[in-house]
């Protein structure tokens, strides 16, 4: 007995009436009738039910997709799953593509050529890889009208759709219940929801404190918050990465509105944000906040939770290789403890050692000292600390702008756009002054007396460190760390250029060591003279950092007798100084050698 030929049926529509309506169960029915009145054996396998639900073909997104199904009937096909000879059931040619017919016609003469019987049980028109000239001319005009009706159609919808917003530009009139998932339409205007208003201001607020998204997104979790959006689009309730990422990039928290075209098969900006569309749920300062601490965080690499942030975070580098110092646990004391290692030497490509945390706590607290980063624990450092922030992210929305006006420049050259580019470049720059005068007004006071500052000194709590590792990051601060046989050395950096050095040779206390006279002046004014020390001529280095008047008050804190520092160096930093200083003979020999030029 011979097997019946093999048939699949494929199901499509696009729009959520459809889905409640009766099309998914009449597209199916039909082809089950027809496989019937034809013997043809209709594949029930779970892997062959081939329904792309809510997809519109106008563009191909029900083949090109790549979760569509009838792509995978495609990709079935030219694997031989689905042998040649098989039956594909559609309702109709528009069910396969309202594409163009440059587009549709290829695809469906792929599936004739590889032996596959379309059949429209519409009409009842079977497609074959013999089909005459005549009917194949006739599936060219159903494609040519698909594709028509949907560009008719989605004309009507994008020509109805720019009115609103023109309505919305105009008089601000609500485009109905299409709003942000905090607010509800009454039929007349946009209202807050009280207890999702909250939930999105946490969101920010949490942000500015140092939580990542996953932070941010299991605390609400443990906490049985409920996450936003209805149970269909969110089954199992529970807050995702996207969820905190949508809250946070979204500006119609602040009341904005952005119209939006369709251009290409893109989404563009259509004009200008319309501004105080929706009640602002949030304000300026903490929305930029946010967006400057997102940024600062890199996102993608510090958003850990952790009881305790990493105060090294982005500032502690190998002295060797350059690589950042990453936080490695080695279990509980005494037997284990938490270290500093160079990325690279945990895969043996670096010989740094590893470097106690703890030591490297205490260097980082003196650090701060030597910073003079009384703007920690000053009174008004939050509206500070704020005010930069607001500036940092104001800063970046601008720059994010400015690099669209220019490509748009590129391709549309025109007037209006080159105004915009300068006003924006005009806006930046006054803003860059209002974040140095910020900057001038945080760190306008010395550090006198250490143990005061570090009573005060926040490393405690998770926002403290975190705040104070944003402070050291704003200076351009890098500290090169090393540990060998000899000592563990911190080389601070600010801005590429080496300031001063803790030194902590093994068995001895940590040994604070200025490059620069500014340095110099810090430790006296902070009676640190005990354990600094001088590499270069330190008497005559005392007596001119003692030679201005505004030092003379200190002039108390000298030693009697201020240590004079002498390096010595582990065998690995002689080798490789005297590897530098081969490639650097070899260059200059090599450089001599080159024949000169005749001017």
């Amino acid at each position: 007995m011979l097997s019946k030929p093999k048939a699949y049926s494929y199901v499509r529509f696009s729009t959520p009436e459809q889905a409640r309506g009766d099309s998914r169960r009449r597209q199916y029915k039909k082809a089950i009738e027809y496989a019937d009145k034809h013997g043809l054996e209709l594949v029930k396998d779970s892997e062959y039910a081939f329904l792309d639900a809510g997809i519109s073909a106008y563009r191909g997104n029900n083949i090109t997709r790549i979760t569509s199904s009838l792509g995978q009937f495609y990709e079935f096909v030219r694997s031989g799953k689905i042998a040649a000879g098989s039956y594909l059931l559609v309702e109709s040619l528009d069910r396969l593509s309202r594409d163009q017919v440059t587009e549709a016609l290829p695809r469906f003469l792929e599936l004739l050529n590889a032996g596959i019987i379309v059949v429209t049980f519409g009409d009842g028109t079977v497609y074959k890889k013999s089909t005459d000239v005549m009917q194949l001319v006739m599936s060219i005009f159903h494609m040519a009208r698909a594709h028509e009706e949907s560009a008719v159609k989605g004309s009507r919808v994008s020509d109805a759709w720019q009115n609103k917003q023109a309505l919305a530009r105009s008089e601000r009139r609500p485009l109905g219940g299409a709003c942000p998932q905090w607010l509800s339409f009454d039929g007349e205007a946009y209202r807050v929801i009280p207890d999702r208003i909250l939930i999105v201001r946490r969101v920010f607020e949490l942000t500015v404190q140092g939580y990542g998204q996953r932070a941010i997104v299991k605390m609400f979790n443990e906490e049985g918050v409920p996450a936003f959006g209805t149970e269909k689009r969110n089954k199992s309730g529970l807050w995702g990465n996207s969820s905190v990422a949508k809250i946070l990039t979204n500006r119609s928290v602040l009341g904005e509105y952005q119209p939006n075209i369709w251009i290409d098969g893109k989404r563009r900006a259509s004009g200008d944000p319309i501004m105080d569309y929706y009640p602002p749920v949030v304000e300026e300062e903490l929305f930029y906040a946010a967006l400057e601490g997102r940024k600062a965080r890199d996102v993608t690499k510090a958003t850990k939770p952790s009881i305790n942030f990493n105060v090294w975070s982005k500032i502690a580098v190998c002295a060797y290789c350059q690589s950042p110092m990453h936080l490695v646990n080695k279990g509980k004391p005494p037997k284990g403890s938490k270290y500093l290692r160079c990325s690279k030497s945990a895969r043996g490509a670096c010989t740094n050692k590893l470097i106690r945390l703890d030591r490297s706590e205490v260097v980082f607290k003196e650090m701060l000292a030597k910073l003079n980063m009384a703007a920690l624990i000053k009174n008004d450092l939050q509206s500070l600390r704020g005010r930069i922030s607001e500036l940092d992210g104001r800063i970046e929305d601008m720059r994010t702008k400015l690099n669209e006006c220019s490509e748009l420049l590129m391709v549309h050259p025109s007037k209006t756009l080159a105004e915009t580019i300068q006003r924006i470049e005009t806006e930046m720059a006054e803003m860059q002054k209002s974040r140095e005068q910020c900057m001038l007004d945080m760190s306008s006071e010395y550090v006198l007396d250490k143990s005061s500052f570090f009573e005060r000194l926040d490393l405690i709590s998770y926002e403290g460190r975190y705040l104070a590792n944003r402070q050291v990051q704003r200076l351009e601060v890098m500290v090169r760390m090393k540990h060998d046989e000899i000592r563990v050395q911190y080389n601070v950096m600010i801005a590429g250029l080496p300031k001063f050095v803790y030194m902590c040779d093994h068995g001895k206390d940590i040994v604070f060591v200025p490059f620069s006279m500014d340095m110099l002046k810090t430790s006296i004014r902070q009676d640190d003279m005990q354990a600094t020390g001088l590499v270069f001529n330190h008497v005559k280095m005392l007596e001119a950092a003692m030679a201005s008047e505004d030092m003379a008050e200190f002039k108390d804190n000298l030693p009697e007798n201020a240590i004079g520092m002498t390096f010595n160096f582990s065998n690995a930093d002689n080798d490789r100084a005297k590897k530098s200083m081969r490639e650097w003979l070899d260059r200059t020999i090599n450089e001599g050698k080159k024949p000169r030029t005749r001017k």
